[in-house]
């Protein structure tokens, strides 16, 4: 998540001179916020104003917006004489998925830290000792410039990072195992790491797509279910 300072401008004709509330509201929203008050000269000529709002530039749909402008000569209750607008804002950098690949030339590859980026909701990630082959994924700005971790290779991932499934993590199948599991979590984009006990429970997950993983040798299984939100 990347909350960051956006503006509405809006521009409508007016036909009566004095003030026009302009009210506005995110289009999920059922109140508006009538506040903002601009003096129109009236007669058909133009009038504007600008409107601050605060908006995600990681999220993985369009932020929605609408209003209408109205006479404050009418009652804010009153639906006469409304002009009614709507307008969107396009995240400009949303989050891919950059792929990482077990290709050691042993067995496994060896357990690793690494910064993953904090406008994709990431933090400093201990990803255990992997199997050779594994693949999993993590979320960064498009563009970023990494440095794969010894053993692994590093590519673009088939899938955006709001592409979501339900993930179950089965507890393992050996007798007295405890085993790693994480995932990147398909709303906040955090990696999420939890252990998982011969006899537990299965945790299931909306995680983003190729983004689940558990570790080595650890018989943990994972069933990958239908889409989430």
């Amino acid at each position: 998540m990347a909350l960051v300072p956006a503006t509405i401008t809006v521009l409508f004709t007016s036909n009566y001179t004095g003030d026009h509330r302009v009210c506005w509201k995110e289009c999920s929203a059922v109140v508006y916020d009538c506040t903002t008050i601009v003096t129109c000269l009236g007669g058909g000529t133009g009038c504007s104003t600008t409107i601050s709002v605060i908006v995600d530039d990681e999220a993985c749909v369009d932020a929605c917006f609408d209003g209408y402008v109205q006479a404050v000569c009418e009652a804010e209750s009153s639906v006469v004489g409304r002009i009614a607008w709507t307008t969107s804002y396009v995240p400009t950098n949303a989050c891919e998925n950059i792929e990482f690949t077990c290709a050691g030339m042993g067995a496994s590859c060896p357990a690793f830290d690494i910064l993953t980026d904090f406008d994709c909701g990431g933090t400093t990630v201990d990803i255990p000792e992997m199997q050779l082959g594994s693949v999993f994924g993590m979320c960064y700005p498009p563009g970023t410039v990494l440095v794969a971790p010894p053993s692994y290779t590093l590519s673009t991932g088939a899938t955006a990072c709001c592409d979501c499934y339900s993930v179950e993590f089965i507890a393992p199948s050996a007798l007295a195992t405890t085993g790693i599991y994480f995932y990147q979590d398909c709303t906040t984009q955090t990696f999420v790491q939890g252990t998982l006990t011969t006899g537990d429970l299965a945790v299931v997950v909306c995680a983003i797509t190729g983004s689940e993983g558990f570790e080595y040798n650890s018989t943990i299984t994972t069933v990958i279910g239908a889409v989430c939100p």
